[in-house]
């Protein structure tokens, strides 16, 4: 089973993002060994913020963020850094539909809710302009 699963990791990058691939994924991160665990979080990663914004792959990114039963303390917190690094990014996941789901998961870690909060208080208003928007903006308060 070790070696189809290694076989199947080959492809983690697209999988990730495909609409049933996911689930494949998913249960690779629930279930895994170590090391199939971190070939997923290294195909996530590779394409992270595009991933984060992708409509299959960011569900995988939540999961990955909220322990998701495949990441180390030190794998949550490369990937949370990573995606708060540049206001940019942090605001081009707001105004992203599936991006927003991300911002949302980060802000409920009491270790990055400030920081997410500083970086979307400029697109306040624009927020307020969407539902989705709005939600996420009511979970930083």
């Amino acid at each position: 089973a070790r070696e189809v699963i290694s076989e199947v990791l080959q492809d983690a990058d697209e999988l990730c993002r495909d609409e049933f691939g996911k689930f494949v994924v998913e249960e690779i991160m629930e279930r895994g060994v170590p090391e199939h665990r971190r070939l997923v979080l290294v195909a996530l990663r590779a394409r992270l913020v595009q991933n984060a914004r992708h409509e299959h792959a960011s569900f995988l990114i939540q999961r990955a963020l909220r322990g998701g039963g495949s990441c180390q303390e030190d794998d949550y917190s490369e990937m949370a850094e990573e995606l708060l690094a540049c206001c940019d990014t942090v605001q081009s996941l707001a105004r992203n539909q599936f991006g927003r789901y991300v911002l949302r998961d980060l802000s409920r870690s009491s270790a990055h809710a400030r920081q997410v909060r500083e970086m979307l208080t400029p697109l306040a208003g624009e927020l307020q302009c969407s539902k989705q928007g709005k939600k996420l903006m009511m979970d930083l308060m």
